[in-house]
């Protein structure tokens, strides 16, 4: 299992079929930071190197949600 993903986000991750995750990429701090998304039951999950991270789809597209996730799990690592 990842490092930084607790058991039971993990498993329901895995569970997916890949081809339902799309990938995402933001500019943090001059670089870029890569994850996959996908989108199921009006939640967005965000899947990245260091965890996961899901929101209810709202007035958003959802990859710009899924970007935004990848940017507090971004700022998370940062700040730990």
């Amino acid at each position: 299992m990842p490092r930084g993903v607790n058991a039971r986000a993990f498993w329901s991750i895995s569970e997916m079929s890949s081809l339902d995750w799309k990938e995402t990429e933001i500019n943090w701090r001059g670089k870029r930071v890569k994850g996959r998304y996908n989108v199921s039951d009006g939640l967005v999950t965000v899947a990245a190197w260091n965890g996961t991270k899901t929101a209810r789809v709202g007035i958003l597209p959802a990859e710009r949600l899924a970007q935004m996730l990848l940017r507090e799990l971004a700022v998370e690592t940062e700040t730990k």
